[in-house]
């Protein structure tokens, strides 16, 4: 009997292609009549939880890179008030790929890789969900909502962060341009009125800090988040995998990273007779846990607090530099998601404490 794969995305077909590699008989059940996402969006593939560069990971785990990949050494942040951190790396901070159903993005490039490797792909199927072995079909209940829009504009690549309440409630709103293509996107929580407008004043916002006019729109796209990942990820003898485990960054959103190890991660239990949570908790279940630390702290800032922390990182102070992990910007990010005390858990501890103080003065007078 072939092993069954419910989803013919990044976890999935990651999969289904060492599953195969390994000598099993392999489907992949897609419930749609191409593979992967439909949005044409950019993403970024972090590099920075890991010493090893992450196209070294994706090579060790069998998946061939020969989508669309480039370095990006750099990032902006803007504070609600447009004060603004460039922060930059000598390594690549991380890589942008395309997304969707176009030549050359990452899905097309795993969906033709699948193919080679004479894996079965059966489109539009019916498969339930109790009869499949690996559970690749995304993420059970979304949390947040995404909406953003993709546009010609021509500008030097960047990649701009966006911390404001009043746009993106608990989360971001991002601006990247590549090879004079736009994309601007906000995330707000599920269930909150007005995704629309608030799109539509992230727009304004990027157009004041661009100094220029995004008219040129080609798609608008809506996508949806999920942050909450479960405790045991094989349950009744199914392995679930990706989205589907609710494996995401729970700060920024980056998931496809904990898709691809997942993934690789269920097809080595099977092939080898190890336990697939013992593998995942191993391979990434710390920096799993600092994100839901970091998304706790996170949800509870303001715009005031999105000012200060990047005065923080805009600071010349010694002390503060060692604390954020120095001048490099893949230091800081590894520091973020490598340790409960990173300069992001430090001012909120501080600024809790002088809140606390200042209410104990209040009622001492």
């Amino acid at each position: 009997m072939p092993i069954k794969i419910l989803g013919g995305g990044i976890s999935g077909l990651t999969a289904a292609i060492n599953l195969k590699k390994a000598g099993f008989d392999v489907e992949v059940h897609e419930r749609k009549d191409y593979c992967g996402k439909q949005t044409k969006d950019f993403q970024f593939l972090e590099n920075w939880t890991s010493n090893e560069d992450v196209l070294d990971t994706l090579r060790a785990m069998h998946i061939e890179t020969e989508f669309y990949v480039k370095p990006w050494y750099s990032q902006e942040i803007l504070s609600p008030t447009f004060k603004r951190y460039i922060g930059t790396s000598t390594r690549p901070l991380m890589y942008l790929v395309k997304r969707g159903q176009r030549e050359d993005s990452m899905d097309r490039a795993l969906e033709k890789q699948a193919r080679r490797s004479e894996i079965k792909i059966l489109y539009n199927s019916k498969l339930q969900h109790n009869e499949a072995d690996i559970i690749a079909t995304g993420m059970r209940r979304p949390t947040w909502v995404v909406t953003g829009i993709m546009f010609r504009l021509e500008h030097p690549d960047k990649s701009v962060v966006l911390l404001d309440n009043n746009l993106s409630y608990g989360c971001y709103s991002y601006f990247i341009v590549n090879d004079h293509r736009g994309e601007i996107a906000c995330g707000n929580p599920k269930g909150l009125n007005g995704y629309g407008d608030r799109l539509a004043l992230t727009v304004k916002k990027f157009e004041k800090v661009l100094d220029t006019k995004i008219d040129d729109i080609e798609e608008r796209f809506t996508s949806v988040v999920n942050f909450g990942f479960l405790n045991k990820a094989k349950v009744r003898g199914q392995y679930f995998v990706g989205e589907a485990a609710g494996f995401q960054d729970h700060l920024a959103g980056f998931g496809m990273v904990y898709a691809f190890k997942s993934g690789y991660y269920a097809a080595q239990s099977i092939a080898e007779s190890i336990d697939y949570d013992r593998l995942w908790k191993e391979g990434f279940h710390k920096p799993l846990k600092v994100s839901s630390r970091n998304r706790w702290i996170y949800d509870r800032l303001s715009n005031n607090d999105f000012e200060k922390f990047v005065d923080l990182l805009r600071s010349s102070n010694s002390v503060i530099r060692y604390l954020r992990g120095g001048d490099d910007m893949q230091s800081f990010m590894r520091t973020l998601y490598g340790t409960p005390l990173s300069l992001f858990h430090i001012y909120f501890m501080g600024r809790t404490l002088l809140r606390s103080l200042n209410i104990r003065n209040l009622l001492g007078s």
